[in-house]
């Protein structure tokens, strides 16, 4: 029996006690068991800034609690996950991007499941060899059109009316502040195997943990292409991949952890907004990315590898795949020269993307969310 479902069964009798202890109404709680982050942050974020605190008692639970809890506002708490529990049961909201608690929410209750982008690879239900137990542990989920609507229905075996078309908190601040891109390519890859997550996404090896350039000499040669082309690439992997080497040691490419960000005060989109171009592959990242309207190339070297072992939610993925598609270390080179050249062939397939994918193109989701689920000031 797996972790997951063991879980499961030892928190079933909290279920009824959830539905017997009092909600404290102005007590709001955010769960991320995978670091304070992505769309969990981004509404913390939007609720300091409006000054929700003054009228909400929010707990905070993420898993690197200590780097937050010295410097947190009036009224506002960070704990553990593992403390959470009783937090969970007396609030009135919960909202959570990564992990949750096997807890039917209570009538007088509202849990918001926040997710962590719109999918492209198979997630919940339709994920092979799922866990899923086929039980609704939420009030609503978002989604960020009508057509990803039916697919997050179809992944958490739920009705459209549980399923709010907001768009994503994290993306909010892809609309703020300076959105003027430098000569800075971004890349993000998902991750293909973690021992973290005990998954595996694809059968395929990358010496460096992320595909095409998967060795010492390639990273050297596009350091030396880079330099000559007057351009810097960031490269994020993904916070669950296992990483086989590093990046260190060159002078145009630069290697960056969730755990760097989270120090400088910074987020991945901090860096979407400066980038000229993304490099990424079936990363739900790229869907926030298009709202940027830049290019984009995708590395498909293990496309048919990652078909097979992980599965899209669509038959026709690369349909939603609008920009250069880069099957080897040589197509990635010339991305980054058609990107230096300011060359881009993909405006009218990535406008079409977009707007279906992306029903609000100007921020506000985390605005949104808290209307409709009545939390306001």
């Amino acid at each position: 029996m797996g972790i997951k479902k063991i879980l499961a069964r030892l928190s079933a009798p909290l279920t009824p006690l959830n539905r017997m202890i009092p909600k404290k109404k102005r007590l709001v709680l955010i769960y991320s068991n995978l670091g304070f982050r992505d769309n969990a942050k981004s509404i913390y974020d939007y609720m300091i800034t409006r000054g929700f605190n003054k009228k909400y008692k929010i707990v905070c639970a993420a898993d690197n609690y200590r780097m937050y809890r010295r410097s947190a506002p009036e009224n506002v708490k960070f704990i553990s996950p593992g403390r959470a529990l009783w937090s969970f049961l007396r609030c009135r909201y919960m909202f959570y991007s990564f992990g949750k608690f096997p807890i039917l929410p209570a009538k007088k209750q509202t849990v918001v499941n926040l997710w962590h982008g719109m999918p492209l690879k198979t997630i919940g239900a339709l994920e092979k060899g799922s866990s899923y137990d086929g039980k609704c542990y939420f009030d609503y989920t978002i989604a960020t059109s009508l057509y990803y609507q039916k697919i997050m229905q179809r992944c958490f075996g739920v009705g459209s009316g549980k399923v709010l078309l907001t768009g994503q908190p994290r993306c909010d601040k892809l609309f703020e502040g300076d959105r003027k891109c430098k000569k800075m390519i971004l890349w993000l890859p998902t991750y293909r195997s973690s021992s973290k997550l005990g998954s595996t996404n694809s059968s395929f090896k990358g010496g460096e943990g992320f595909p095409l350039a998967d060795s010492s000499e390639k990273l050297a040669k596009l350091d030396s292409l880079l330099g000559e082309l007057g351009y810097k690439l960031f490269i994020k992997p993904h916070p669950m991949q296992d990483i086989g080497g590093t990046v260190h040691g060159y002078e145009n490419i630069i290697f960056t952890t969730q755990h760097i960000l989270d120090k400088r005060g910074m987020d991945i989109y901090d860096l979407m907004k400066k980038s000229c171009a993304l490099i990424t592959d079936y990363s739900s990242s790229y869907f926030d990315y298009l709202l940027l309207d830049r290019p984009i190339g995708f590395t498909l070297d293990d496309f048919d590898k990652y078909r097979d072992d992980r599965g899209f939610v669509t038959d026709d993925p690369l349909a939603l795949m609008p920009g250069d598609r880069l099957y080897t270390f040589a197509d990635l080179e010339n991305f980054i020269r058609r990107t230096a050249a300011c060359r881009d062939d993909h405006r009218i397939h990535r406008s079409d993307v977009n707007k279906m994918v992306n029903s609000h193109q100007t921020g506000g989701a985390s605005e949104r969310i808290l209307d409709i689920i009545g939390l306001k000031m």
